[in-house]
């Protein structure tokens, strides 16, 4: 491991910092994955038990159907109380958006990963997101602890660390060369629209989230 530093990392001479920002991995939105995650395999199982030196964490189940069921029984009636309204009203009907409107997620552009299931790495064995650090789950580490993910001229890196002002530091948990990220995609398909997905050249991949990485995902996005 490597020795924490008392400041905030920078990159050895010769090497560009180019963008880092808080990440973690990302927590499902849509109903029945909502605030939950998986890591996964390309046979769609469960690793968390093979990945190397990961703590115990939280094991999800998929959120029941009735909750759907509800806003889809509760959004008619709010259209047929809107509908009603503006029968007695002359056809005034009031703003709103109603049950899953203003704040509705939209469409998914891939449910199987989104809705049905919200894996955050995918990964066959031997594959480079199976290297990623557990410190990126956020049911993992501890609250006083933060995850940045940044980008150099060289390398992609992950830095654990207290972000205490009284005694910061901060440490390399992981890294990779450039040459190994194939694509960095946004997922608009997420709260806020903050995650976005990293593909590897062997085609594993993660699912990251964001509230301060604009900057970060148009640099990658770039690079």
């Amino acid at each position: 491991m490597t020795v924490p530093q008392r400041h905030s990392w920078q990159p050895p001479e010769g090497e560009k910092l180019v963008a880092r920002a808080p990440v973690s991995f990302a927590t499902g939105a849509a109903d029945r994955v909502r605030g939950r995650r998986w890591f996964r395999d390309t046979e769609r199982r469960d690793i968390q038990a093979e990945l190397p030196d990961w703590p115990t964490g939280p094991a999800y189940r998929l959120r029941s159907r009735t909750g759907p069921v509800v806003r889809a029984v509760l959004a008619v009636a709010f259209l047929l109380g809107v509908l009603a309204l503006a029968a007695v009203s002359g056809g005034n009907v009031p703003s709103g958006s109603g049950p899953g409107g203003s704040d509705s997620l939209g469409r998914s552009e891939d449910p199987e990963n989104e809705e049905t299931d919200f894996p955050v790495l995918w990964a066959a064995p031997g594959t480079i997101a199976r290297t990623l650090p557990w410190e990126l789950d956020p049911a993992r580490r501890p609250d006083t602890d933060v995850t940045h993910l940044v980008l150099t001229d060289r390398r992609l890196l992950v830095l654990g660390g207290l972000q205490d002002p009284r005694d910061p530091w901060e440490e390399v948990l992981w890294e990779t060369d450039l040459s190994t990220v194939a694509t960095v995609e946004r997922r608009p398909f997420s709260v806020g629209g903050r995650d976005f997905r990293i593909t590897f050249t062997d085609d594993s991949w993660c699912r990251l989230t964001s509230l301060e990485g604009e900057s970060l995902v148009s640099r990658l996005t770039a690079a």
